[in-house]
């Protein structure tokens, strides 16, 4: 892997930080006026809070892609190899931005599967 691709990889990273965290901090704020409104009677805000903590739930996921992300560059730099190395694309961790399934195609496989 070339540097240029290694850097690919770090603005990936940090682009899917930057998105998880945006998501998180709106939801978080937004759930906070809900609950005050909930605190004053108002009933309907509790469906928008449950929806905001999914949304959370969600993005907190960026964990684990970063997390892949971080583990084939550290495997890049420093040339190792092993189990997981095998050259076998689904051994490779997340696809980069633009490249691979996007989620929506993940996410109608998933759905034909359970069909």
């Amino acid at each position: 892997m070339s540097n240029t691709e290694a850097h690919e990889i770090i603005r990936n990273i940090r682009l899917e930080i930057e998105h998880a965290v945006d998501v998180i901090l709106t939801a978080t704020e937004n759930s906070l006026k809900d609950l005050s409104a909930v605190r004053e009677g108002a009933p309907a805000p509790l469906e928008a809070l449950e929806t905001r903590l999914s949304q959370i739930m969600e993005a907190c996921a960026f964990q684990d892609i970063t997390g892949q992300r971080l583990s084939k560059l550290d495997a890049i730099l420093t040339g190792a190899t092993g189990p997981g190395r095998t050259g076998d694309s689904l051994l490779e961790g997340p696809a980069l931005m633009g490249q691979g399934l996007d989620q929506a195609a993940a996410d109608l496989l998933v759905q034909e599967f359970r069909s």
